[in-house]
């Protein structure tokens, strides 16, 4: 039993420093709830050309009743070069 737990508890440390290795050029920008402010922020990175990449963190399990809300949680991170870019572009009243 010891050494699945060592073999599973090392997988989940070398994922974790690959995922801190990529993401080091990366920032969070946003995070947006719902796919209406998910839509509208991206929408005004991209009218300024501005790369980015997003997250969906693991939200659990929704039970049937609230299948339609929309509470969907989105990370976007651009690049560390671009955040002031970004940052103007999220808050640019329309």
């Amino acid at each position: 039993m010891l050494p699945y737990i060592l073999i599973i508890v090392s997988i989940l440390i070398v994922r974790e420093l690959f995922r801190i290795y990529f993401k080091r050029n990366w920032v969070l920008i946003h995070t947006a709830f719902g796919a209406e402010e998910y839509f509208q922020i991206l929408s005004r990175l991209k009218s300024q050309g501005v790369k980015f990449k997003v997250e969906t963190p693991f939200r659990g399990f929704d039970s049937r009743i609230n299948r339609n809300l929309d509470k969907m949680q989105y990370d976007i991170y651009v690049k560390k070069e671009v955040e002031h870019l970004a940052a103007n572009a999220i808050h640019k009243s329309i």
